[in-house]
């Protein structure tokens, strides 16, 4: 009989270090999401986007990919080429 993946999940998780890095993973898919979300909404392509940000269309897709690496600047100016703003929350 196999072991189910969520008790590998546990057990790994129990790990600190695993933890933290689960948990930053986490975050940087859940920021992807928005922006793409905020792209959506705004019914916009990427290269809509960057004239608004006046940035190439290669710098939007980067910041698509690699969101971990953005400044709150950047990320501000990609919601306001949206038409939106970040909001952001202490929990």
């Amino acid at each position: 009989k196999g072991i189910k993946f969520s008790e590998v999940k546990a057990k790994a998780l129990a790990n600190p270090d695993v933890k933290k890095a689960y948990d930053e993973a986490t975050q940087e898919e859940e920021l992807r999401a928005v922006l793409i979300e905020m792209k959506k909404r705004a019914g916009l392509t990427s290269t809509e986007i960057a004239a608004r940000m006046g940035v190439s269309q290669p710098a939007v897709s980067r910041l698509e990919r690699n969101v971990s690496s953005a400044s709150l600047t950047t990320l501000q100016r990609y919601a306001a080429a949206c038409g939106m703003h970040i909001k952001l929350s202490l929990q």
